[in-house]
């Protein structure tokens, strides 16, 4: 015959703070880990789009014996829409830097200005002078670094 417990079933006040400082202590740890590893995957995706925006606009090139998609100066999303989707691509991706509220835009102007308007404006174009020796790039219009100190505009 089994021995009998005194008092009621279940587990004592001491065992459960045990548990739950346990618990704290992981999340303690875990939380920020996540949340490093949520902006790396944005950082990855916000990189991967940048690819392909290059390609298409490589494509764009080649298909128009050498013209790059042309633009003022200003906050045109239009640029790419007229020019690259829905042909050579299928919209104009987000950018997600995990800095900045994600968008879409385009951001049109011959010179990169650090810490200016541009920061935060989503996709930067250089399609403003024919003969700049950069015009048909792109950069990600953010002036910050990523999670390993590279500054977005570098990309």
């Amino acid at each position: 015959m089994p021995a009998e417990r005194k008092g009621a079933p279940g587990f004592s006040l001491i065992e459960l703070m045990v548990v739950v400082s346990i618990v704290a202590t992981l999340a303690s740890i875990a939380i920020p880990k996540y949340a490093d590893m949520l902006r790396k995957a944005e950082e990855g995706g916000a990189k991967g789009n940048l690819g392909s925006i290059r390609s298409a606009l490589q494509i764009y090139f080649s298909d128009n014996q050498g013209i790059n998609p042309t633009c003022t100066s200003g906050p045109l999303s239009n640029v790419f829409s007229r020019a690259l989707v829905p042909r050579y691509m299928s919209a104009v991706p987000t950018v997600k830097t995990g800095i900045h509220p994600p968008v879409s835009d385009v951001y049109c102007d011959y010179k990169m200005i650090a810490g200016s308007i541009h920061d935060g404006q989503g996709w930067y174009y250089d399609g403003d002078t024919p003969t700049d020796s950069q015009v048909g790039g792109v950069w990600v219009a953010c002036d910050h670094t990523d999670t390993k100190g590279t500054i977005w505009t570098s990309y």
